[in-house]
């Protein structure tokens, strides 16, 4: 009976040796492009430990993520309107401020209204493409602070339409993306449509660590997006958007050099992380701050904001491989903490903004909140911190990305 007892005790410590080894070789090898590992695994143990700082984002995204379990699946198929390729398994959206012309009684060729979205878009694909990467986005996370299986299993489930099934996968190209009715069946400005596809190959890399996507399925959806990227950097559209000077070259280069992070293609993210200083600092940042390109916008604030999330994002996956472009400053005396420094100015002076912004100010504050918090730890600035913590940590405390982004001196 003891002999039985010792081989029992033996096998056990033999499993949780082995579970451990199992745990940090996924650890180890885990490939992260904007979200930090060490911190997330910092935050779980603070949740643990009752620690009050994260759980309101904690709290917010198990709640989110509850509503998605009940919720149904996504896919380019579901739309009613068939792409000019006669295929669903294409994706198609529409322009967001091109609307009906009133003086044509068929409303065509539709007309530009920037800044205002035609609620028409939301009968294609870009809803659902937003619904899904947000689900999944959340379900992974929900799953590693939770280590609830159910959550991971919702989002595999949600990746397996989406990418894999033969009835409901996207085709890897975004060629009918921002069509307009009466001009174009698709536009190259429609690529920024996949932008949110950095954060999810992000969620993906962490979803593989669950056990729960096959190897066959890993392998699935790694070649759906090393066909995607490759038309993404060698189709005409590709390289059309990839020259825009506004956001849309930024926003090109978050979304490309995310994707490239997870292919493991780092040779890739170098030369264009590399680039962005003479290709996008030097044009679109002037020596106060200001971001012309954005500028002309009936939001221009939020588009400044935005437009300089795309630079922050860009550069922080460009940490992986080594390169830093938030130090640099142009010929201009133009540089990223510049164009911070700017934005920064007009917190609560929306009456002083020399520029349209026809709505949504106080978001973009809250977005610029978040942005304030990173550059704090990326310049080690405690300007920065005491303002995010005295202005926007109670205004953004439930957002999901202080559980992924780091802090200074966090």
């Amino acid at each position: 009976m003891i002999r039985n007892l010792v081989l029992l005790m033996v096998v056990a410590v033999s499993l949780i040796f082995f579970g451990c080894s199992n745990s940090g070789r996924d650890a180890k090898n885990l490939r992260l492009g904007s979200w930090d590992y060490s911190w997330m695994n910092e935050v779980k143990e603070k949740l643990k430990n009752d620690e009050p700082e994260f759980l309101p984002a904690y709290e917010k995204l198990i709640s989110d993520a509850d509503k998605m379990l009940e919720g149904g699946v996504y896919s380019v198929t579901f739309k009613n309107m068939v792409p000019p390729s006669g295929s669903k398994h294409d994706y198609m959206s529409m322009g967001p401020y091109w609307w009906p012309d009133p003086q044509k009684s068929d409303g065509l060729p539709y007309i530009r209204r920037d800044g205002e979205v035609n609620p028409e878009r939301n009968n294609l694909d870009s809803p659902q493409l937003s619904r899904m990467i947000n689900s999944v986005r959340n379900l992974s996370l929900a799953w590693f602070f939770s280590e609830n299986n159910e959550y991971a299993k919702k989002a595999a489930e949600l990746l397996r339409v989406w990418f894999l099934e033969p009835k409901t996968m996207m085709n890897p190209n975004l060629k009918y993306g921002q069509a307009i009715p009466g001009i174009t069946e698709g536009r190259f400005i429609g690529i920024i449509d996949g932008r949110s596809f950095a954060s999810l190959v992000d969620a993906i890399a962490l979803l593989e660590t669950s056990g729960l996507l096959t190897d066959e399925q890993k392998l699935g959806i790694k070649t759906w997006f090393e066909n995607y990227f490759r038309w993404l950097t060698e189709s005409q559209f590709g390289k059309d958007e990839s020259s825009y000077i506004n956001n849309h070259s930024v926003a090109y280069d978050v979304q490309s050099c995310g994707i490239a992070y997870f292919i493991g293609n780092d040779k890739f993210l170098k030369n264009k992380v590399d680039s962005i200083p003479q290709k996008r600092i030097d044009h679109m940042i002037e020596a106060n701050g200001r971001q012309p390109y954005e500028l002309i916008r009936t939001k221009a604030f939020s588009y400044s904001v935005s437009n300089l999330r795309n630079f922050f994002d860009a550069g922080e996956i460009g940490f992986n491989v080594g390169v830093d472009i938030f130090s640099y400053v142009n010929p201009k005396e133009g540089s990223l903490q510049k164009a911070l420094d700017y934005l920064i100015s007009y917190i609560g002076h929306k009456q002083v903004w020399p520029y349209e912004q026809i709505s949504n100010w106080e978001q973009t504050e809250n977005n610029l909140g978040l942005l304030i918090r990173k550059a704090a730890r990326i310049y080690k600035n405690e300007t920065y911190q005491t303002l995010w913590e005295e202005t926007f940590y109670e205004r953004m405390k439930s957002h999901w990305s202080l559980l992924v982004s780091p802090e200074l001196n966090k």
